[in-house]
Formats: C-alpha cells, sequence, structure tokens
C-alpha cells in the first residue's frame, strides 16, 4: 500500500490489502476513506468511517451523483478537526489521484496548483480529462456545495 499526502488532511494511494495496511493507516491518523475500487470493499476497509464508490478506471464522466456523495463525505469527514481522509484505488495512480484532485479543486485551489500538487506527490498519477471536466462541470453547477 502506497500513501502521498497532499494535505495534513488529506491522502491518497493504493488499496488497503492487509491487516499491517490498517495498522500502518491507523499511525498515520487516517479515520476515513474512500474506495474506488469497483469489485472490493472488505472487512479492513470497514475498520474506518469508509464511502464505497465503486467506479471501474475506464476515463470516462462520472455521474454527478458520484462528486455529489463524494464532496458530501467528504465535507462531513474535515468537520472534525483530527480527521485524516484517505481516497484509495486499485493502484493510487488514476481514480484517487484524480477525485482528490477534485477535493483540492472543491477547496478553492487552482486547476494548475490541484494538479501541481498530485504530481509533486505521485509523479506518474494520471487525471484523464473526462474525470477532471465531469469534476469542474459538478462545481460550476454547485458553487454554494
Amino acid at each position: 500500500m502506497r500513501v502521498f499526502w497532499v494535505r495534513r488532511n488529506l491522502a491518497f494511494g493504493s488499496a488497503i490489502t492487509t491487516w499491517r495496511d490498517v495498522e500502518q493507516l491507523r499511525e498515520q491518523g487516517i479515520s476515513h476513506v474512500i474506495n474506488l475500487r469497483k469489485n472490493r470493499n472488505g472487512k479492513k476497509i470497514k475498520e474506518f468511517d469508509y464511502l464505497w464508490l465503486p467506479f471501474k478506471d475506464d476515463k470516462k464522466e462520472r455521474p454527478k451523483w458520484f462528486y455529489r456523495a463524494a464532496l458530501k463525505f467528504h465535507q462531513r469527514s474535515m468537520r472534525h478537526k483530527r480527521s485524516k481522509l484517505f481516497v484509495m484505488c486499485h493502484h493510487g495512480r488514476c481514480r484517487s489521484a484524480s477525485l482528490t484532485y477534485f477535493f483540492l479543486r472543491s477547496s478553492g485551489t487552482s486547476a494548475l496548483k490541484a494538479e501541481k500538487r498530485i504530481r509533486e506527490v505521485r509523479p506518474i498519477a494520471m487525471l484523464p480529462r473526462a474525470y477532471r471536466e465531469s469534476g469542474e462541470q459538478f462545481l460550476q453547477k454547485n458553487p454554494a456545495f
């Protein structure tokens, strides 16, 4: 398991697969997890306050409900001063990096700075155009969120 921190309370990375991964995340203070893996949401993930948004990494636009649910969970988890959110997918390169980019954008970070931050911590991260654009469209149409 790999963890890439973009803020003191926000990280993304690869899948939680072992109980040692759970221990390592707990040691880092992770309290909340968003799982983007399509087929798996096992007992290890359920050790945290979690949201399962199962999606295939198909590089296609995400529906509005996807961003609404993710942002609602993100905002709820950030209400507590000590909360730390971990966004995970299979390898921690595409889906989790893209959703983390969306969270940075939703908190007012410019597109350029958000992308730069993702690439600083994970140079091989991919931010597919469809994921970015559908997230940007959601934020434009839901500015009060």
